[in-house]
Formats: C-alpha cells, structure tokens, sequence
C-alpha cells in the first residue's frame, strides 16, 4: 500500500489488512509506523508521554491527525464533534472505543485482576481449543543431583488432555440512544467503558476462579489442604505452602470467602494491635502480606462465596487465556455510518488448566 498521508488514508481496507495479519487495528497501525509508512506529520516516533513512554501510533493519529486530545480541556468534547464532523474521523471513533476499552481497566487496590489469574494469552481461531497438561512430580527421579552419569535425566511431561476450552463471549453494551451516544462528551464515554471493562473483567475473573478451583475437565482440580481447626494457625499456611511446593508453585496471591480471608486477616501476627502490618492496614486500607502472599478480594458470587476456603494463586503458573483475534471488540462498519442504538463490545475467549499446582485450596473445619 501507499504510504500514510492523511487520515483520509486510513480506511476500511485497512482495517481488513490488519485481520489479515491477526492483529488489532492498533497494532497494524503501530506496524506501519514502525516502518515508515505513516506520513511524520501523524506519526512521530520521538514523541514521548509524561512517563518517557513513546506514545502509541493510534494516539498521535486522534491528536496530530484529528487534532484531538481526548483528555484535559478536549475532554469536554462530544463524540459527535470530535468523529462525526468531519468523514476522515469516522473511523477513529471505533478504533477509540477498542483502545481506550483496553486501557481503562484499573487495578482496585484489594480486588483481584486478570493478571493475578492469567499466566499467558494464546490466540485461536477456533470455537473449540484441546488443552494440555503439564505433568510434574517431586519424587527422588526428579532430582537432577541423582542422576548417575549416562542416565536419563527426568523430564515434565506435556500430554493431551481429556476435555476441551470453549471460547465464550465476554463483553457489554452501552444501552443508548444514538443521540445519546453522540452528544455525550469523551470524559463521560471512557467512565461508560471502564463499566463494562470492569464488568467484563469480573465475569472473567469469576470463570477462572472456577476453573482454579474444580478443573477445566482434566481432573485437575486444586489440591486442597484442611486447616487444623476453625481458626489458622501459622502452621496451616506452612502446610498450605509446602503443598504448593510439591507442585512446583510459588503462590503470591491469596484469595477466599469473606469468612476465611476475614479470619485470615484477624490472625494476631497479621493485623493484631501489635503488629506493624496491622497498623498500616488501618492508615492506608491495603491488605498486608500474610505468609508472603498478597490478599485479594474475589468479584461476587464466585465460586468461593460461601465457602470456608482460602485459595493461594501462583500468578506464574496460573491459567492459559485463549481467545479469537478475528472477533473484533466494536462492529466498525455500523459504528462509522452511526448505524448503532448501543455501543457493543465483544471478545471471544476461554480459559484451560495446564497446571494443577496453579491454585492449592486451604479448607477450615
């Protein structure tokens, strides 16, 4: 293709390239900057943020091609102004949503996030994706210092699994009118989006704590440790842990029911008048580490309300995210004609299990 002069210049077709290559919008956007195929008077690779960051191509195409900032003193404008006044910016308005759709989700200061869940990201262009299982046991075979000279050394083993990952759709919709839509101001937009996006994000969370918990089907459900009684005493977090270690997992990350991570908090070394976590837990809200291993709250109605269990996540060795890079976020051709009565988001995405040391359950009596 030419090369990137005007906005006018970024079209449909374009966009079709970019499925082509699996990618976002963004990212092909990106790619073409990258190689000098954006014109310099959109694209300025020298251009940095406040945090020294080079600044992302689809960004300096809103502001140095649509002379748009879409934060400070232009973020009172609406969205009828700022994409609809003019052709050229049509197609802006649909690769905004997506971006800023997967920039504006913030991390809650207590809440879990998909990254506490959610190892690595796999695309497919499949409905249906078979699993694999990482296989590991601690036994004396396993121990590289054993292994006599010409001997075969021990292996993890990767096999097939049994069941299979559904991708389902994840996602909202922004119930409005079309006027509604186009006379709301950017500022108001991105609070609609961090709603859904949060929204999203917590039925994900809620999918995959289940999967940590019970399996995706390959009888690999979280092993589960019984506490003492129905207090916690160090020693159960020590058998929590070494159960975690014979998995091969380093848990950094503990979640639970409101029962159990409230009885794990009020232990008397955690949050005591005493100690000094305690003290901070009541200046700042933050939850303090207990045994290493960070608090988060799960979202609602997850598989653990209810329970009498703690679950202690290794974010390294967590759950495989797949999803289909042909779906796109937002349906670009009715958004730019403004054929919409509601902004609809959709992803396609499952998750699998290919570690069962991914999440160790701590059952109180």
């Amino acid at each position: 293709m030419s090369k990137i002069r005007k906005l006018a210049d970024i079209t449909l077709a374009l966009k079709k390239e970019a499925q082509a290559a699996n990618h976002t919008f963004a990212q092909h956007l990106q790619h073409l900057a990258d190689n000098g195929e954006i014109d310099e008077g959109l694209y300025d690779p020298n251009v940095r943020n406040s945090a020294g960051q080079s600044v992302d191509a689809w960004k300096q195409l809103i502001v140095r091609g649509a002379g748009l900032q879409p934060k400070g003193r232009n973020a009172a404008t609406t969205v009828n102004d700022a994409f609809f006044r003019q052709d050229d910016n049509r197609i802006l308005f649909p690769l905004y949503i997506e971006e800023r759709y997967r920039e504006v989700g913030r991390e809650s200061r207590n809440g879990l996030v998909l990254a506490d869940v959610v190892t690595d990201v796999v695309p497919v262009e499949a409905s249906v994706v078979a699993t694999q299982l990482l296989s590991f046991t601690d036994d004396e075979n396993a121990d590289l210092a054993r292994v006599a000279e010409g001997a075969e050394y021990p292996v993890l083993t990767i096999t097939q699994g049994d069941a299979v990952v559904r991708l389902l759709k994840y996602g909202g919709r922004l119930e409005a009118s079309l006027e509604a839509v186009l006379n709301a101001s950017l500022s108001t937009l991105d609070r609609w989006l961090l709603k859904v996006r949060r929204q999203a994000d917590r039925n994900k969370i809620r999918k995959a704590l289940d999967i940590l918990r019970n399996g995706d089907g390959n009888n690999n459900a979280a092993p589960n440790v019984a506490a003492a009684g129905a207090s916690l005493t160090p020693g159960d977090f020590i058998a929590l842990l070494m159960k975690s270690e014979g998995y091969g997992a380093d848990p950094a990350v503990l979640t639970g029911s409101t029962e159990a991570l409230g009885t794990a908090l009020s232990m008397e070394g955690i949050t005591g008048a005493a100690a000094t976590a305690g003290e901070d837990f009541r200046q700042t809200g933050t939850f303090p580490l207990i045994y290493g291993m960070r608090p988060k709250l799960p979202p609602q109605r997850s598989v653990l309300t209810g329970t009498r269990q703690l679950m202690a996540i290794d974010p390294a060795a967590a759950l495989t995210q797949h999803y289909d890079p042909r779906f796109d976020l937002v349906r670009y051709e009715d958004i730019i004609r403004r054929d919409l009565t509601a902004v609809q988001i959709t992803e396609m995405l499952g998750f699998s299990k290919p570690d069962q040391g991914a999440a160790i359950t701590l059952t109180l009596q």
